[in-house]
C-alpha cells in the first residue's frame, strides 16, 4: 500500500541545505508510504510497486513545509474560508503545515481564559491527527497560546495528550519576558517547541516583542523574522542575527527590504542554513496557497542564492528545527515527493533555472506518504511538462479544466 516507483528525474533535490542535489540519481522508490531507495533506474528494486510514475525529466522535490499557519477547525477563519484553501495548499505542493495558534469566532485565545485554551490546543491537536485537508495534508495542528493562568501540571497534562507547540509568543496572550518565562520553563521541561515573533503590532491583541525581550525568553524559532507584516528597525535584527541561536522565519508577505536584506547579511556570515519559510496565513497582506513556493523564487532569484538552498529553506531546514520525519529526499523519511516544472516559455529550462531567474514554477505530481495526491496540479502557473502514471499522461486540455476543474484523488482512482 502507498507504493511509488518515480524513474526518470532529471535531478533531485534532497532538501539537505549541505547536500544540495543528490548525484547520480534518476529514481525514488517508496513503500508503504516510506522512501526505501534513491538512485538509477537501473539499480533500484523496482519489483512489486503498482504505481510507476514517468517524471519526463522534471525536478523532485521534497514535500513543501509552511511553518506559520493560523488555521482553524473548520470552514471559517478572518479573511478566508480554510478547508479549501488547505486542499488548494497541497495541489501546490505544501504537503505539511505547522500551526502558530489556531483562530476562529470566540476562541479562548482572544479572551485570557487558560482553560479555554488548554482545551482548545488538546482538541485542534487530536482534530489533525485524524483530518488530512484535501485527502492528504499533514497539519501539526494544536499550537497553545500563552495566557495567565497556567501551572506546571497543564503542560503535563497537554503533553500527555499530544500537544508540543507553544503559539508564536507575542502574537495573542501573553508577551513580557518577567511573566512569560516560568511557563517557557514549564513547557520546556515537557518537551514543547517554542516559538516568539519580532514585530510591531500586527493584530488587535499582539505585542511589540523587542530583541531584547526575544533574547531572554529564548525560543526555538523567531517568526516572521522580516516583520509580519511590519519590520522593526534592522538594528534589533542584526543584534538577534549576532546573539542569538534560534532559526530565523522568513515570510513571503512580510516586509520586502528586510527579507532581502537578512539573506544577504546571513549570506555573508555563512549561516543561511537558519532560514525557514512560512505564510503567516491568513493573517500579513493575504493569503496565499502557494506561499512558500514564492518565498522559495523570492529567495533566490532576488539573493543569488542557488535553489537548491532556497528549497532546503522550505523544506529540510524547517524538518530539521521541528524534527519532522519529511522534508528530504532520504531512505528512512515519509515518502513526500513534489515534480516540478518550469512554466511554458520560461528561459529556464528546468524548474531550478526558472527560480534563478524569478519564475514561479508549477507542480505536476504531489504525493504524501507515497499516495498521489495531485495530478498536474492546480497552481498558478502550468507546467511545460507533465508525468505518465502507469504509462498514461494526463495533460490539462482547455483554460477552464486549468481554471475550475482540479484534479481529485477520486478521479485518478485507477492509479
Amino acid at each position: 500500500m502507498n507504493s511509488v516507483f518515480i524513474k526518470n528525474i532529471d535531478k533531485i533535490v534532497s532538501g539537505d541545505f549541505h547536500k544540495g542535489i543528490i548525484k547520480g540519481a534518476d529514481s525514488i522508490v517508496i513503500r508503504d508510504g516510506i522512501i526505501t531507495e534513491i538512485g538509477k533506474e537501473s539499480e533500484v528494486d523496482s519489483s512489486g510497486i503498482d504505481k510507476i510514475v514517468d517524471a519526463n525529466q522534471q525536478i523532485a522535490i521534497p514535500g513543501i513545509i509552511d511553518c506559520h499557519l493560523h488555521n482553524t477547525l473548520d470552514d471559517y477563519a478572518p479573511q478566508r474560508g480554510a478547508v479549501g484553501c488547505y486542499g488548494d495548499a497541497l495541489l501546490y505542493g505544501t504537503t505539511t503545515m505547522i500551526s502558530e495558534g489556531e483562530q476562529g469566532p470566540g476562541w479562548p485565545r482572544f479572551y485570557n481564559d487558560a482553560i479555554g485554551c488548554k482545551a482548545a490546543a488538546i482538541l485542534s491537536k487530536r482534530v489533525f491527527d485524524k483530518f488530512r485537508p484535501g485527502g492528504n495534508l499533514k497539519m501539526h495542528g494544536g499550537a497553545l497560546v500563552l495566557v495567565d493562568g497556567f501551572v506546571e501540571k497543564d503542560f503535563k497534562e497537554m503533553a500527555e495528550a499530544g500537544v508540543w507547540i507553544i503559539a508564536e509568543i507575542g502574537g495573542g496572550g501573553l508577551s513580557d519576558p518577567e511573566v512569560v518565562k516560568p511557563l517557557v520553563a514549564w513547557a520546556r521541561k515537557y518537551g514543547f517547541f517554542v516559538s516568539c515573533h519580532l514585530a510591531p503590532p500586527s493584530i488587535p491583541g499582539s505585542s511589540w516583542v523587542t530583541s531584547e525581550a526575544i533574547l531572554d525568553i529564548k525560543p526555538d524559532k523567531i517568526a516572521h523574522f522580516n516583520g509580519g507584516s511590519t519590520g522593526v528597525s534592522y538594528d534589533h535584527i542584526e543584534k538577534l542575527m549576532a546573539e542569538s541561536d534560534a532559526a530565523f522565519e522568513l515570510v513571503v508577505n512580510g516586509n520586502f527590504v528586510n527579507f532581502n536584506k537578512i539573506l544577504q547579511t546571513l549570506k555573508g556570515k555563512n549561516e543561511l542554513h537558519r532560514v525557514v519559510l512560512g505564510s503567516d496565513a491568513p493573517t500579513g497582506q493575504s493569503s496565499l496557497q502557494g506561499a512558500i513556493n514564492l518565498a522559495i523564487v523570492k529567495v533566490s532569484s532576488l539573493n543569488d542564492i542557488a535553489p537548491e538552498k532556497a528549497i532546503a529553506m522550505g523544506t529540510g531546514n524547517t524538518a530539521d528545527l521541528y524534527k519532522l520525519n519529511t522534508g528530504k529526499i532520504e531512505v528512512g523519511r515519509e515518502g513526500d515527493v513534489v515534480i516540478i516544472d518550469h512554466p511554458p516559455g520560461s528561459v529556464g529550462k528546468d524548474a531550478l533555472e526558472a527560480i534563478k531567474t524569478g519564475d514561479p514554477f508549477g507542480c505536476s505530481l504531489v504525493i504524501v506518504d507515497g499516495e498521489i495526491s495531485g495530478y498536474r496540479g492546480k497552481d498558478g502557473r502550468p507546467t511545460a511538462r507533465y508525468c505518465s502514471i502507469n504509462g498514461v499522461e494526463d495533460r490539462l486540455s482547455s483554460i477552464n479544466e486549468h481554471l475550475f476543474f482540479p484534479p481529485y484523488p477520486a478521479r485518478h482512482q485507477k492509479y
